[in-house]
């Protein structure tokens, strides 16, 4: 009898001890702050993948841009990918970029160290967050003409459910 005891309370430790590291462990975020107070206004949790795009319109061509980002080991932004109709006006030309002139739209590949994201909340530009499968306008939580600043962090996964998450 026991023997059944101690081998009892030896697993629920156990279990016990691997929820709470799964609490704990660090899972990369996506923050929009407001500035300059740097409110807090939204956070997702990335998916494994740690992708994450940014979709505008371009505000002189009115045509749609994409980004990808992903996350560094140090939680920084890369913009690995951009994806646009042409070079429209304005549009960041790397000549040293990967180019995919193969589809409809042109794709520029590259590792492009972007760290964190200030930009103005656009009137034309309608900027939507695409987290995962939810898509997320950010005039809803920050009006046109506002500027934000978007970064990720990498946060215990329990501390990653709080905070505005509209």
């Amino acid at each position: 009898m026991a023997r059944w005891k101690w081998q009892f309370k030896a697993a629920l430790a156990f279990l016990v001890g691997s929820m709470l590291a799964g609490f704990f462990r660090p899972v990369a975020v996506l923050e929009v702050r407001s500035l300059p107070s740097r409110t807090l206004l939204f956070r997702a949790l990335l998916p494994t993948s740690e992708r994450f795009e940014l979709r505008y319109t371009h505000s002189w061509d009115r045509t749609p841009v994409w980004e990808v980002f992903t996350v560094n080991a140090r939680g920084d932004l890369i913009l690995v990918e951009e994806d646009y109709l042409w070079m429209g006006a304005g549009l960041d030309f790397q000549p040293a970029a990967d180019f995919d002139f193969s589809g409809e739209r042109v794709r520029v590949r590259r590792n492009r160290h972007v760290g964190e994201l200030r930009l103005a909340v656009g009137t034309v530009a309608d900027h939507r967050l695409v987290v995962g499968s939810r898509e997320v306008p950010l005039n809803g939580f920050a009006p046109s003409g506002s500027k934000v600043l978007l970064r990720a962090r990498r946060l215990p996964w329990i501390v990653s459910l709080f905070g505005p998450n509209p």
